[in-house]
């Protein structure tokens, strides 16, 4: 099929390219964890993501009390 076929039918154009929202950090270490294409794709890298920062933000601030 000759070239100027494609080009008259419209299938030069370009597809766009894919929405990326910016890039999501860890709040406890700030560590990049990369672009993620959906809120849901964001929730689930920062679920997975465990880092020294995070398991000591999840301890108790003081121990509890001896009865």
């Amino acid at each position: 099929m000759p070239i100027h076929t494609h080009l008259l039918n419209g299938s030069h154009k370009r597809i766009g390219t894919p929405k990326l929202s910016p890039d999501a950090f860890c709040i406890h270490c700030f560590r990049n964890l990369g672009a993620m294409r959906s809120v849901a794709q964001r929730v689930k890298t920062e679920a997975r993501h465990i880092c020294p920062e995070k398991l000591l933000s999840l301890q108790p601030s003081a121990p509890p009390p001896y009865n």
